[in-house]
């Protein structure tokens, strides 16, 4: 989306357009990074509590932070994206940018979310489920009973037990 916003602010796509944008990721990957960290993450979330209820499912809460997460980055990311586009091709920003951006909002807005749900959240998922199955095998431990626990008769109760060892003070 960024080369697509500062090919339409610079107003043609060109080699040097495509190398500035190509030049910029790292820096609005960083941007976007903390942008969803500090901003677009914590109004998700508030969002959610507000309209989400306790007997919304998992899958619904998913949807919602997702739709209100995409909303805010393709939000923040239009706007900079479109003024640092027009910052490298005319060197300022003129009122253009507010044009530009109503039209590509929008459409930021459809691509980063259709992205989202077909592509990065079931990458997302995938590799956390395997995550948490390796961390899941890595933590079981074989259980070997010695001959201590072996003795142990684990179908009487507690009030079993206490009975005996009162039995067995009292002799």
């Amino acid at each position: 989306m960024a080369t697509i916003n500062i090919s339409i602010s610079a107003g043609e796509i060109t080699g040097q357009v495509l190398l500035n944008a190509l030049m910029s990721w790292p820096l609005f990957w960083v941007v976007a990074m903390l942008m969803e960290h500090f901003i677009a993450g914590p109004f998700a979330e508030f969002i959610c509590k507000k309209f989400g209820g306790q007997t919304d499912g998992f899958n619904a809460r998913i949807l919602f932070r997702i739709v209100f997460t995409v909303l805010g980055m393709s939000f923040i990311m239009s706007w900079l994206e479109l003024i640092y586009g027009e910052l490298v091709s005319t060197g300022t920003v003129t009122t253009q940018v507010f044009t530009d951006f109503l039209l590509s909002w929008p459409r930021n807005f459809f691509l980063a979310f259709w992205i989202e749900i077909l592509i990065a959240q079931p990458i997302a998922r995938a590799s956390m489920k395997a995550l948490h199955n390796r961390k899941e095998r890595a933590e079981i431990v074989e259980f070997v009973p010695n001959e201590a626990e072996l003795s142990k008769n684990y179908l009487i109760d507690d009030a079993t037990v206490l009975r005996n060892l009162k039995n067995k003070r009292k002799k």
